[in-house]
This record gives C-alpha cells, structure tokens and sequence, in this order.
C-alpha cells in the first residue's frame, strides 16, 4: 500500500530533468520532496487512526448486536421454558382430575350395582310379603267363614234352620256395605233393610245379616 502511495513521488523524482543544478537547488528539491513525503504519510496515517476509530467503532456495535442478540436469545429460552414448565403443571393437573374423575366413576358404579342389587332383593322381599298378606288374608278370610257358622249355629240350635236364608258377616278393616253386596252377590238396600240401618256407616266387629 505504501508502494502504490509514494509510487507518484518516484515518478516526479524520475520525472525531473537530468540538467545538473547546483547544490543548493538539490537540497531544496529533496526537501519539497521529502515535506511532500512527510505530508503524504502524516495524511495516510491521519486516515489509517479514522479507520482504526471507525472500525473500533463497528467492533462496539457488533458486539453491543451480540450481546443484545444474545440477551433476547436467553430470554426467549426462558419465557419458553417457563411456559412449557406452566404447561407441564397443567397435563400433570389434568391427569391428576382425570384419575380422580374415573375412581370416582368407578366407585359411583359399584355404589349403583349394590343399589341395584338391594332394589332387586327389596321387591323380590315386598313380593314374598304381598304373597304371605294374601294368603293371611285368606287365612282370616276363611277363619271369619266359620267364626260366622259358628255364630250361626249357636244363633239357630233348631236343626229344621236354613243357612241359606241368612248369613251373619262380622266386619273387618276395610270393609264396605258395597264390598259386602259383591262378596255375598247382593245389594247395599237388602243388607240395609235386613240390619235395619239408615246409612252406610258400619264399624269393624260388626256383625251383620246377609240376605
């Protein structure tokens, strides 16, 4: 580089006439040429300091840009990470709902099949008892049949009696005139009228004649 810059002051010195001149006139043309030199040299040094300065200036920003890139970089990684971390936490808490959810539906489950399993032995126990009510309804009913003979009998010793004329029915719970006219397949009037009753009113243990 130097070459190429004080390659026109070789040529101005080449340049020169080779006319002899004096001494003094040597000395003063290798003065200017070295002042010219000098001058050529202070200037490209002057320019070589700016682009030190300029390059140290670019050096600076480079690095700032590292540093800067560098800083983003780190705090994307960590935003990053904190948000993966945040989701993590959050499978882990669903999955933690989800176990808990299905235990929990298991165990509604088998509150269910024992619920279901008691309902069936609940209405098969309520079967059996309706069956037994009945056949103790039956039981008293045919029980009450022959309270009723022997009532009849002790009413008629006279054996020339016809049962068929008149049966004594003592009432029960639940009974009705109207529920007495189906059984005995006759009419509210005729037991009315053989009881000598003005209303419908009877109470349990009553006996009445049937027609």
């Amino acid at each position: 580089m130097r070459l190429l810059l004080l390659s026109p002051i070789f040529l101005a010195l080449a340049s020169c006439s080779p006319l002899k001149s004096s001494p003094r006139e040597e000395k003063h043309q290798l003065e200017l040429t070295l002042r010219g030199m000098q001058t050529n040299l202070d200037d490209q040094r002057h320019d070589l300091n700016c682009f030190q300065t300029e390059l140290q200036i670019l050096d600076g920003r480079i690095k700032y840009y590292e540093n800067a890139l560098a800083t983003l970089k780190q705090q994307e990684l960590e935003s990053q990470q904190a948000k993966l971390e945040k989701i993590q936490q959050q499978i882990q808490s669903l999955e933690t709902k989800l176990a808990n959810f299905v235990s929990l539906q298991e165990s509604e489950a088998k509150d269910l099949r024992q619920l279901l399993n008691h309902a069936n032995e609940t209405t098969a126990a309520l079967t059996q008892f309706k069956e037994w009510i009945v056949e103790l309804e039956q039981g008293l009913h045919q029980q009450s049949k022959r309270f009723d003979e022997i009532a009849k009998w002790r009413g008629h010793p006279d054996p020339n009696y016809k049962q068929s004329e008149a049966k004594i029915h003592k009432v029960r719970p639940g009974d009705s005139l109207e529920k007495i006219a189906r059984l005995y397949k006759t009419s509210v009037e005729n037991i009315k009228k053989e009881n000598n009753l003005d209303q419908d009113l009877i109470v349990v243990g009553q006996q009445l004649r049937i027609p």
